[in-house]
């Protein structure tokens, strides 16, 4: 697995918001190939301590058989599993800082059997976590042609959605769709006229079913309210998303949280009672990142200090 596999995003400005003291306790929420785990772990003084979390089984196994370090503590969780994970470790203290890179990783756009690119024919799963039930294939083959459309209007913001999911619906009646390609011809077919469009015209459709199979949106819910329970006064939260719709949550989440409620800002003697402070408001990668690392292109770093 090369080192192009697990190259972490805006590193140098996450990592700067993110450690503040090298002998405190952080969470590496999104721990993926150990692109960030490691530069935590450089920043750590013998005191300090981590723990690097994902939910995708590749990712755990691979950072257990190449990071070896004592402040390392390795975790299997989902964002809405963190609670309950971290309650089992017996952790009573809270987070100096905790991260998320939302990003899917190269390994698992590279790797056709995970069937997350529409580039390459593999079995149609999209699980970040294949212990899962519901795959993508399980679900383009059952869902209703209204829960199609809404999905792949709503998440992967396409046009084309009502007529994407017709001719889903219309296709599985007489075979079912199980590859990427299969899916991939099919959205391609819908948008043969689509001249102006400088994406795979399938990038939009497989995108919303990816999201809507992990509930990314929802997982990064529970992520934000977890960060809120469990991060120390004076502790960082830092995130870096990678979609219109995932930093729009974020944005709001902070901005929400580093106010007065709007409700209740007119009103006499209110003491301020922010959250948060907007540390980092909206960093993207330079040019020069992105030219070494084209996927960091979308890339959107917001860092958030606790208050109280």
């Amino acid at each position: 697995m090369s080192n192009a596999i697990h190259t972490p995003v805006l590193s140098k400005e996450a990592i700067d918001s993110l450690v503040t003291k090298p002998e405190g306790f952080y969470l590496d929420a999104t721990a993926g190939f150990g692109g960030h785990t490691k530069l935590i772990l450089e920043r750590l003084s013998k005191e300090g301590r981590l723990i690097a979390s994902d939910r995708d089984k590749d990712s755990i196994s691979y950072i257990n058989s190449k990071i070896s370090d004592p402040k390392l503590t390795v975790l299997k969780s989902s964002f809405k599993e963190l609670n309950q994970k971290i309650d089992a470790l017996e952790v009573t203290e809270s987070f100096d800082g905790i991260i998320a890179d939302l990003g899917v990783s190269s390994y698992q756009l590279d790797t056709s059997e995970r069937g997350f690119s529409f580039m390459k024919d593999a079995d149609l799963d999209m699980r970040m976590d294949q212990g899962e039930s519901v795959s993508a294939k399980d679900w383009i083959n059952s869902a209703s042609k209204e829960e199609i459309t809404k999905v792949i209007w709503e998440l992967g913001e396409e046009t084309y959605s009502r007529k994407i999911a017709e001719s889903i619906f219309e296709q599985r009646k007489t075979k079912p769709i199980n590859r990427t390609s299969q899916l991939a011809k099919l959205i391609q077919d819908v948008k043969r006229n689509n001249k102006k469009e400088k994406r795979h015209p399938a990038t939009k459709t497989f995108q919303a079913i990816r999201m809507h199979i992990n509930q990314e949106l929802d997982q990064l819910r529970s992520l934000l309210d977890f960060c809120l329970e469990r991060t120390k006064k004076g502790g960082r939260i830092s995130i870096i998303s990678f979609h219109s719709l995932e930093d729009r949550v974020v944005k709001r989440f902070f901005r929400d949280n580093s106010r007065i409620d709007p409700r209740l800002a007119k009103l006499p003697n209110i003491d301020a009672d922010y959250k948060l402070k907007i540390i980092l408001k909206k960093i993207k990668a330079s040019d020069e990142e992105i030219k070494n690392n084209p996927r960091s292109r979308s890339a959107i770093l917001r860092t958030a200090e606790k208050m109280k």
